[in-house]
């Protein structure tokens, strides 16, 4: 009997049976009142026009009453379609929320909406958004024992246009008087959230009422989604801060900064008003202010504390956090003072736990009375878990440096020693490697490198002419000029000192001066005929140095040449063998 339910059937239906009715009846009736035909003729044209208006009526009520019913399926079809639309396109419950809410006031013309959400750490309510801008709006509490109490723990949805007068309605939930009231609970898979709250002058209809229960549903669902969405990426951000603070650890080399990012990241979670970690100095029972920020006063940096004092509590074993409510109200604390200087509430001290022993200790200070969430604290206690870390990492970095060092000046020593070998080797050149070291290092610095590359120069620079070590001495100190098989040997020398070097790890950095200080700009140069800025900087910069230094030196088979005369022939050569940018740097530093 489906057929029977749709509105035209209906419609046809009792057009019909009033027509029946009016033809059996009205006749017979009209033939007992009048018994003039001519009159029957007049009072029939008025009983055509009568049942022309009857069913006029009738029909137009019919009709009415169907785009009545009409307008609001379509008003609650499109209702809910824009909040699905809203629940689809909402990434965060951030986003969510205000759609809810604008929803619900369209289409309730409510003067007041909030959305009310059940906190089961307090076991109150939070108004989570409102479209009241008053300050016990948005982020007002709520008890439990008023009406949106009762309709959260029954999930019976309430109406009332007269809840002005219920003793149940708290002020809050009255919204500065106005009289109608719904609130619906928000359910999903059993879990309850919290409720919506919808209020008004004048009147909610049943047909308002039943699709604030029905846009209920879907905004439970997707309120309760997007919580577990909101969850997770915090959680992702958690671990990607942990993520930053372990790389901070490998990179940063200095543990007050590290301990400063550590800071920082715990002041970003909501309700924490600052932050310190104290260590231990010279000794190591008593505990000292490292790093810390949100303080108005220079306290916290001049109070030094027992650590007995955190090792010794009843409520500080190893791995778990201390935590004072009133730290105002507790002059016990050593942290009283401190609390009443700066006008902290809560106080938290997280121990800084490596290999079992207390290393430091995190502390956490609050102004709101509001206690912070579990997994706010298990957070804290991983960043204090990194902080351990970050303690022996830096330590052990301190230590490695020093071995570091102590290992580098051996090196430079034993760089420095192969140096003076071959200056001794060459009497000719002696003097010419320290000569040239000093210059490179100038002129490196000139042209903009950087000070960690200026080391590289430097032992680069000593080792230039290790190489030679490969050449016979019957080439290398013979009197008079080469022939041309000797000098294609004596061009052996850059190739000799980068099979000699090569093995050296620490020394591989070293290498260009060595292996191209004998390349030229213009692609002419030895071993390998690099050209322009194929030939690395440093190389072009001892490039320079070196001609210099051969042209200003006495020489058996070459005298020197006046300084005037030497800056000439490197500028004429510049943009051939030598970088011009590098000549200019050079000209200006010998002015």
């Amino acid at each position: 009997m489906k057929w029977w339910r749709h509105p035209a059937v209906r419609i046809s239906a009792l057009y019909l049976l009033v027509s029946i009715l009016w033809i059996l009846f009205s006749d017979r009736l009209l033939g007992l009142l009048v018994n003039d035909p001519e009159q029957i003729i007049r009072y029939s044209t008025y009983k055509g026009w009568g049942f022309v208006s009857v069913t006029s009526v009738l029909l137009f009520t019919v009709l009415m009453r169907e785009f009545i019913s009409r307008q609001q399926r379509e008003r609650d079809v499109d209702a809910i379609a824009r909040l699905a639309t809203a629940t689809r396109f909402s990434m965060t419950r951030d986003e969510l929320l205000p759609a809810i809410l604008d929803e619900l006031i369209r289409f309730t013309q409510a003067d007041t909406a909030a959305i009310v959400l059940h906190d089961p750490d307090r076991k109150d309510f939070e108004i989570a958004l409102s479209n009241d801008d008053r300050p016990y709006a948005t982020g007002m509490r709520i008890p439990p024992d008023r009406i949106i109490g009762r309709v959260f723990e029954t999930g019976e949805p309430y109406l009332n246009n007269q809840a002005d007068r219920d003793p149940l309605v708290y002020q809050v939930e009255r919204l500065s008087g106005l009289n109608a009231l719904a609130v619906i609970p928000l359910t999903v898979q059993q879990r309850k959230l919290g409720v919506l709250l919808v209020a008004k002058t004048g009147h909610i209809d049943q047909s308002t009422f039943k699709l604030l229960v029905s846009v209920s549903d879907f905004a439970a669902s997707a309120i309760h989604r997007l919580t577990l969405h909101d969850q997770t990426v915090q959680r992702v951000q958690q671990l990607s801060t942990l993520r930053s603070i372990d790389l901070a650890i490998t990179a940063e080399l200095d543990l007050t900064s590290i301990l400063n990012i550590l800071v920082d990241e715990v002041l970003k979670i909501k309700g924490i008003s600052a932050a310190s970690v104290l260590m231990p100095l010279n000794h190591k029972d008593l505990l000292h202010f490292r790093a810390g920020k949100g303080f108005s006063t220079d306290f916290i940096k001049k109070a030094v504390i027992p650590m007995d004092d955190f090792r010794m509590s009843s409520q500080f074993p190893a791995r778990f956090t201390l935590t004072i409510s009133e730290l105002q109200n507790t002059p016990t604390s050593s942290r009283y003072a401190l609390g009443d200087a700066e006008g902290f509430s809560i106080y938290h001290a997280i121990p800084l736990v490596s290999k079992n022993e207390m290393t430091g200790v995190l502390e956490v200070y609050q102004k709101s009375p509001a206690q912070l969430s579990l997994e706010v604290m298990d957070f804290l206690e991983s960043l204090a878990t990194q902080a351990a870390i970050a303690i022996d990492i830096a330590t052990l970095i301190e230590d490695l440096q020093s071995s570091n060092q102590e290992l580098t000046a051996a090196y430079d020593s034993t760089i420095e020693g192969w140096s003076r070998a071959l200056d001794l080797r060459d009497k000719e050149t002696e003097g010419h490697t320290q000569r040239v070291t000093e210059m490179a290092l100038h002129l490196a610095r000139a042209v903009g490198m950087r000070e960690d590359e200026l080391m590289h120069v430097y032992r680069g620079a000593l080792l230039h002419d290790i190489g030679k070590m490969g050449i016979p001495d019957s080439i290398l100190l013979k009197p008079a000029p080469l022939t041309d098989e000797e000098i294609e040997l004596m061009k052996m020398h850059p190739i000799y000192a980068y099979h000699l070097l090569r093995p050296i790890r620490f020394l591989h950095p070293a290498l260009d001066i060595p292996y191209c200080h004998h390349e030229r700009w213009d692609g002419s140069g030895y071993p390998r005929g690099l050209k322009g800025t194929q030939i690395p900087l440093a190389a072009r910069v001892f490039a320079v140095v070196d001609v210099w230094d051969a042209l200003v030196s006495d020489r058996p088979y070459s005298p020197k040449w006046q300084k005037e005369e030497a800056l000439q022939h490197i500028l004429d050569y510049s943009g051939t063998y030598f970088d011009p940018e590098i000549v200019k740097v050079f000209s200006k530093m010998m002015d």
